[in-house]
């Protein structure tokens, strides 16, 4: 291995094409670190749990969110980056109205709520974020590995890198770096929790006239629904609509994700479909679905988050974190984490050496939600 020489803009390999790891390099390559790659492990596209799928059904291609809904806004810096994507026509402000459902069809509407989202589907968002980066899509980062003499990354055979950021829940974050020689949060990453949730896809034969776009719900197994065909035009007759499970009934139905036995997606849709049916008091005899897919999302949301750090960062090490689990769960709060991130790498390079969030205190959230709340 050849000795470190001195380089003018350093090569950064972030890890995870999610929001946060995408907004990371757009903004390292505001601030002139322009030589970054993102390895996500998406076989269809980045964006993580603001992502969406188009399923063709009945001839037609129908586009389902399939995890975050819409989100909101509140920090300045999420700001900037909305009218970005508004330019774009990436993003557009919610027309439709968020309820609160409480039961047999009964709502009300949640008052001084500013939602996002985009006609298209919520792939739009990553993929206009992507414009900016380089990205590497379908490709596993398994092991990354601290040179002390050269002082620099390996990552899997990807190669040598001066930065490595690891843009991932927090599980996954310290999965990999305890094998590189760097644990950078140590024992005190056993405190992060987790929850599993359920996503159930549906597409009923024809339009439920639910009069909302999206519904925060009271119910025992579900949490929220999501009224998909509100949210772009469609000359379908097919309502396109998401059943998101709480996250009691992800743990008691959970299993393991990447293999979900076929009696177990079976019991869970009936289960969902059911619930749905009892809040918005819609007749599921009359309307079964024409299609309907069931998704564990085995690291949906943190139940709690870093106090005091909008990132992690080990200076003596050049290796930083970012994600939803150190600021809030939900599409700003992962955001801020990485432009927090991108800051601090940035005034590294200008030799401020300075740690951030090495010693990490946790704290509950109130999160109820998947990426959609203030």
């Amino acid at each position: 291995i050849a000795m470190a020489t001195p380089v003018t803009i350093p090569l950064v390999a972030i890890v995870g094409g999610g929001i946060s790891g995408l907004v990371c390099t757009a903004r390292l390559s505001q601030l002139g670190i322009t030589n970054s790659i993102v390895f996500d492990t998406g076989r269809r596209a980045p964006g993580g749990r603001c992502s969406s799928r188009r399923i063709y059904i009945d001839g037609d291609i129908h586009t389902f969110y399939h995890a975050t809904q819409f989100f909101t806004m509140s920090n300045p810096c999420f700001a900037k980056i909305i009218s970005f994507l508004h330019a774009r026509k990436a993003v557009r402000v919610c027309n439709g109205c968020i309820v609160d459902l409480c039961g047999r069809g009964k709502y009300s509407e949640v008052k001084g709520l500013q939602a996002f989202v985009r006609t298209s589907g919520m792939q739009s968002i990553p993929e206009s974020l992507t414009t900016l980066v380089q990205l590497k899509v379908n490709t596993w980062v398994s092991s990354v590995r601290w040179d002390t003499g050269v002082k620099k990354w390996q990552v899997d055979d990807h190669g040598w890198f001066y930065y490595l950021l690891v843009a991932h829940n927090g599980k996954c974050a310290d999965r990999l770096m305890a094998g590189s020689g760097v644990p950078v949060l140590g024992p005190k990453a056993n405190l992060m929790q987790l929850c599993f949730l359920w996503v159930l896809l549906a597409a009923f034969p024809r339009k439920l006239e639910l009069g909302y776009e999206g519904a925060f719900v009271e119910h025992k197994d579900v949490l929220r629904i999501g009224n998909n065909a509100a949210k772009y035009s469609s000359s379908s007759q097919l309502e396109c609509g998401t059943i998101i499970s709480t996250k009691s009934f992800g743990t008691i139905h959970k299993v393991p994700q990447e293999h979900i036995p076929p009696s177990k997606e079976k019991e869970v849709t009936g289960k969902l479909l059911e619930g749905f049916a009892e809040v918005t008091d819609v007749d599921l005899k009359a309307l079964r679905p024409r299609f309907s897919k069931a998704q564990l999302w085995g690291a949906a949301n943190p139940l709690n988050v870093l106090h005091g750090a909008e990132c992690v960062f080990k200076a003596s090490h050049n290796v930083g974190i970012c994600g939803d689990w150190l600021v809030s769960p939900c599409v700003e709060g992962v955001a801020v984490s990485g432009l927090a991130l991108a800051e601090v790498l940035s005034t590294h390079w200008d030799r401020e050496r300075k740690d951030v969030g090495l010693r990490p205190v946790f704290v509950p959230t109130e999160s109820k939600a998947i990426g959609m709340f203030p």
